[in-house]
């Protein structure tokens, strides 16, 4: 039984968070579970299901977790655009570095099975250009007349991944379940989306209980008790308020 829940909670949103994370701060490819692909179609899939699930339905409580889902979606596709692009510039260097050097020590462990057809794809094709056009002009040869045809990959086989001879350190577990609310994570960078100036909040007081939520900027905010304040962007405020889930403080 404990095995079925383990598979079954693969992915979260916060689970998702800190893979953008790590992968931000680390310079390597970091390490995926070979199943993340389909844990992460199935988390959209019943994602969406509740958001369809909650349309139909008109109380407050529904409304209130169909708005809550559908942000928390837009998120996890923001997330996910971003890990790809990040996983997506380290490939292309590896394999760069592959074609340059043809070292055997790249370290390709880490590439998930989609991804280590493109990598293979493109050292093919990096190959191919090296050899017809820079090996053509060291011979004194015209590349323009050369016959370059890129076609596509035959079926590569994957080379055996090779681990690194000295690991800096011991590997993490493959899906970390991060404190749900990270304060020290969200500080803004050149790369995090910048806070929103003091003069756009607003101080409210709750006057029910709030789960904790995200912002449209993927900050999270809460969990909040009746009779506590805050401080929050106007636009979140005004939802807030406008659902009776919160007055001005005064």
């Amino acid at each position: 039984m404990s095995e079925d829940s383990e598979k079954e909670v693969r992915i979260t949103y916060e689970t998702l968070y800190e893979i953008l994370r790590r992968e931000k701060s680390m310079d390597e490819l970091q390490k995926l579970d070979e199943s993340f692909f389909r844990d992460v179609l199935k988390y959209l899939q019943e994602k969406s299901a509740m958001v369809q699930e909650a349309a139909g339905k008109f109380d407050m409580f529904s409304v209130e977790e169909r708005e809550n889902t559908q942000i928390q979606l837009n998120n996890v596709r923001r997330i996910l655009k971003e890990l790809y692009s990040r996983r997506e510039k380290k490939i292309i260097e590896m394999a760069l570095n592959k074609a340059k050097t043809n070292s055997s020590i790249i370290d390709t462990s880490n590439l998930l099975a989609k991804e280590h057809e493109m990598y293979n794809s493109l050292i093919k094709t990096l190959d191919l250009y090296r050899k017809e056009v820079l090996l053509n002009l060291l011979e004194m040869k015209n590349p323009e007349k050369s016959a370059v045809s890129v076609q596509e990959p035959e079926s590569v086989p994957a080379e055996p991944p090779v681990k690194p001879a000295e690991p800096e350190s011991s590997p993490e577990p493959t899906h970390p379940v991060p404190e749900p609310a990270l304060p020290e994570k969200t500080a803004p960078s050149s790369s995090e989306p910048i806070q929103e100036p003091a003069s756009d909040k607003v101080k409210v007081k709750f006057l029910q209980k709030v789960e904790q939520f995200v912002g449209k900027e993927l900050e999270l905010y809460g969990p909040f008790e009746p009779e506590t304040t805050a401080e929050l962007p106007k636009d979140i405020a005004d939802i807030l308020l406008n659902k009776g889930s919160a007055s001005i403080a005064e």
